[in-house]
């Protein structure tokens, strides 16, 4: 004779549904039902003690029948600003990632799109969608929104105070913690370059720095890019090094940039970090390319913005209010040999 089994063990040849809840349960399967969606007139009491069970015979719902029932397609969408290139950015790779396997913990697929690929007039109908990165004058966002698509955005829409669901950095706090580094380290000269994009990042960034130059009663020196490649940025820091009053630290807001800002310091006969300082925006990342020097950056946690606007997006596709509508996800200066002046440096502005 097998041993008993208890009404809470499951058969571990086949996964748990609700009829064997209702058994342990002694429930009907409607109640069952109600329980785990929330919906239904239950008692309190009745309907935690029906999750405690389901979560004590490791309950997995079936996410197509689901979506089925709640009439969605179970896929998210994910654009990117057509002002970029993702190819280009560990960033953006890290931050899909986390996205996307948040959203298939939650039982949804998520879809990387072109921005002008989503919404059913396009093909493909999704319940909700996430914008990285959107700008100033770009409707996508807006469109997805007054159509009733649930809609979050990494990066706040600046023209549109409707897109109130955000994950982002607090960047003026982020920049000018940077620019803090920079000037510990001895930087009097500092220039930025940056990109034309209409974006919230930039946006905030150029306003840090801006007030930080006004604040130490220094001009503002800002190169704004067409392109982020290595290429613009060696051209960009070329000029910038050649000057009668060459800059004795360069902040990139991107990191192709300042790998061709490194490059253009070894064109010119130009020590980093002796004398030049250099820093960057950029996240830690095993496909980034090697530096010599390695880069100060300052890195945003594209992991935890992934993360947590899928969960955010998830909450608004199934009808529940987020805990927050605006997320902030803190930034971390990591200080590396590219701002770490020997003793023997020479002095800022000399060129030896």
């Amino acid at each position: 004779m097998g041993p008993l089994r208890s009404p809470l063990m499951s058969d571990d040849r086949r996964p748990v549904g609700i009829r064997e809840i209702a058994a342990a349960a002694d429930v009907s399967i409607t109640t069952v039902s109600h329980a785990l969606n929330g919906k239904g007139r239950l008692q309190p009491e009745t309907r935690e003690r029906v999750r405690q069970i389901a979560e004590q015979l490791n309950y997995r719902p079936n996410a197509t029948a689901r979506n089925l029932v709640e009439g969605r397609t179970g896929v998210l969408g994910l654009a990117i600003s057509p002002a970029l290139h993702v190819s280009d950015f560990a960033y953006y790779t890290q931050l899909m990632t986390a996205a996307s396997t948040a959203a298939l913990d939650h039982g949804y697929a998520l879809v990387l799109t072109p921005s002008s690929g989503l919404g059913c007039r396009a093909g493909l109908a999704v319940d909700g969608a996430i914008v990285i990165d959107p700008i100033s004058g770009d409707p996508f966002a807006g469109d997805l929104h007054r159509t009733g698509v649930p809609v979050v955005t990494t990066g706040r829409v600046l023209d549109d105070d409707a897109l109130d669901c955000w994950v982002d950095n607090d960047h003026l706090a982020g920049a000018r913690t940077l620019l803090e580094h920079l000037r510990t380290r001895g930087a009097k000269r500092v220039a930025l370059i940056t990109s034309r994009t209409g974006m919230s990042y930039t946006a905030d960034v150029a306003r840090a720095f801006r007030s930080w130059c006004d604040q130490h009663s220094v001009p503002p020196q800002i190169t704004e890019l067409a392109d982020l490649t290595e290429r613009a940025g060696f051209a960009a820091a070329s000029q910038l090094l050649t000057l009668a009053d060459p800059p004795d630290a360069i902040y990139a807001t991107y990191d192709r940039p300042a790998y061709g800002t490194l490059l253009a310091a070894q064109a010119h006969d130009v020590r980093v970090p002796d004398d030049l300082l250099l820093v960057s925006t950029a996240t830690e990342s095993a496909v980034a390319p090697p530096a010599r020097p390695s880069l100060t950056v300052l890195n945003l946690h594209p992991d935890q913005i992934g993360q947590r606007a899928a969960e955010m997006l998830v909450d608004l596709v199934e009808g529940r209010e987020p805990s927050q509508r605006q997320v902030i996800v803190p930034t971390r200066v990591v200080a590396r040999a590219s701002t770490r002046r020997s003793r023997r440096a020479a002095p800022s502005g000399t060129r030896t």
